[in-house]
Order: C-alpha cells, then structure tokens, then sequence
C-alpha cells in the first residue's frame, strides 16, 4: 500500500470536511410581536364596508364577518363624519377638530368579549392608567337605556386623554361603542355619544 497517497487522500478528507463546516450559517429570526388583545383586535377579518345611509337620518351597518348578526338603526349625531370602517369595526366615526379629535367606534363580536373588568381595564392601560380592581371596575359602570337594551357604560380619563365606552350582551354577541380622544374634547362631546348609544335600535 502507497501510504503517502493514503496520507494525501486523509488530508484532503479532512481540508474538504472544515470547508464543509466554515459553509454553515446560523440565522436568527426576530419573533413577531403579538398584536395587543382588545376587543377590537381579538380575530382577523375582513374590511367593512361603510354603513349606507339610512332615511331621517338614521345610519345602519352590517358586518361581513357574521352574516347572521342584526343590522342595527341609530341616529348620527350633527357634527359626526362617517368613516370608512377598519377590518376590526362595524362603524366608525370622528368628532371635533383636527387637534381635538374623537374617534368613535362600534364593534361586534360573538361570545362575551371578555369580561368588564379585562375590558375597562385594557381600555385603561390605553390612556396610561393603571388597572383596578375588580370591585373598583364594578363601582365605575353605570346603565344606559337604548330601546329594550340595557348598556353598561364607563367614563375613563386622565389629564390628557378620555374613553367613554357603552356595551351591550344579547343573541350570543357583544356590542362595543367607545368614544377616544383629548379629555376637553370628550367632554364636550359626551353628551352627543349617549344620545348615540340611547338611539341605537337592533
């Protein structure tokens, strides 16, 4: 047996085999980051379209995610411009001026939605607020009358922002109306939301 060409042959095995290896790459993928959990974000859906006009003023809206779900009636405030509803909302609308604007929303989704205390103190930590306790949420929630519904409602507020949010539980769904902006601006425009809430009709 030859054995330089032995000795040749293990050599360029071994040259060959840490050249394998200087050819192995280590990727690390950044895990994406989860989507904050809200009533308005807990499923993927498709766009709405905006709600059509009704006759006296009346405004309705249908969801293309539950074909079953009511098409419910409300009156639209004066001042309140309709817009085009996001993947997460049954309606949206804006108040106020640019620098003092409210976003309203309306929101359905099927089961319980969470319970009032996850969802009063999520609507909380948006405006900086630390989370209460269960009977802290409880003391906070008064009723607000609408037709033969009977919402639960909340006003939340620091120096700087403020959510006034009404809800409704009925036929196995949830019914979220939340009004967000500059606490001033809310303000004024509170009594404007529950008479929003009050006119809805399903």
């Amino acid at each position: 047996m030859n054995w330089s060409v032995v000795s040749l042959a293990l050599v360029v095995a071994v040259l060959v085999a840490c050249d394998n290896k200087s050819e192995i790459k280590v990727y690390r993928v950044s895990k994406a980051p989860l989507e904050e959990e809200s009533p308005q974000q807990q499923n993927a859906m498709p766009a709405n379209a905006p709600s059509p006009s009704m006759p006296g003023g009346m405004g309705s809206g249908m969801t293309t995610r539950d074909a079953s779900a009511p098409q419910l009636k409300w009156t639209k405030p004066e001042g309140w411009n309709e817009v085009p509803a996001s993947s997460m909302r049954y309606a949206s609308f804006s108040a106020g001026g640019n620098e003092n604007k409210i976003d309203i929303s309306v929101v359905m989704f099927p089961g319980e939605g969470g319970s009032d205390v996850e969802n009063v103190n999520r609507w909380r930590g948006q405006i900086g607020l630390p989370p209460m306790s269960q009977a802290g949420v409880t003391s906070q929630i008064t009723t607000l009358k609408a037709g033969d519904a009977t919402f639960a409602m909340v006003d939340i507020a620091d120096a700087n922002a403020r959510t006034v949010a009404a809800w409704v539980r009925r036929d196995a769904r949830v019914w979220f109306f939340k009004a967000t902006g500059p606490s001033a601006a809310v303000e004024k425009e509170k009594p404007n939301f529950v008479k929003f809430v009050q006119s809805v009709r399903f």
